[in-house]
């Protein structure tokens, strides 16, 4: 006796729901993404075939080097900017206004010698980089205030990790000067941040 072969019908699925949930997903992404803020100096550090990324969890230190051989610094650790501020604010008998906290805490990096730091934390962060005030921390023998904003981020949290980020073009005298500015303050473990580039064959 021959089978009978049920008749195929086409599948037909409601989209509909799915198109609601992609375009309420969209809207949500949209409306609560946040945009990267400019970039106070632009950097492009040297590439090596090292494929070890910084640790996501450890709160870091950067101190970076401008391709003329500016020195700046930044931390992901709140209470260490905070306190970086507060410390070298007392120190130049600042005091520090709402808005001067805010334009501060807007801007990633601290770029500028504390005697123009008035100036500059009562200007917008993209005002300073428009007007050029953003020149790099002193840190030579006469005049080393980047030993001074390190040290009181590291008061701040003594387990902050210090990472080094330079431009291929900048000067090596520079990282000379900030890695003898590390060893004054016994850190003499720190990370370089460099460009990823895929190994030879």
């Amino acid at each position: 006796m021959p089978k009978v072969k049920a008749k195929r019908q086409s599948v037909s699925l409601d989209m509909t729901a799915m198109c609601d949930v992609a375009f309420l997903l969209l809207t949500f992404f949209m409306l609560t993404a946040k945009f990267k803020p400019e970039e106070a100096v632009t950097i492009t550090p040297p590439s090596s075939i090292s494929e070890k990324a910084l640790p996501a969890n450890a709160g870091f230190l950067t101190v970076s080097v401008g391709p003329e051989g500016g020195i700046f610094l930044g931390t992901d650790d709140k209470l260490a900017k905070d306190a970086m501020l507060e410390r070298m604010a007392n120190r130049m008998g600042i005091a520090i206004t709402p808005e001067m906290q805010k334009n501060y805490n807007a801007s990633e990096l601290v770029g500028y010698p504390a005697g123009a730091m008035r100036q500059v934390l009562g200007m917008k962060p993209s005002d300073v980089k428009a007007q050029g005030l953003m020149k790099g921390i002193p840190c030579d023998s006469a005049n080393n205030e980047l030993f001074l904003w390190v040290s009181y981020a590291k008061i701040a949290n003594p387990a902050l990790q210090v990472a080094i980020k330079g431009d291929a073009n900048s000067n090596y005298k520079v990282f000379n000067q900030i890695v003898g500015t590390l060893q004054e303050q016994n850190i003499n473990k720190f990370q370089l941040v460099t460009s990823p580039e895929g190994k030879p064959q």
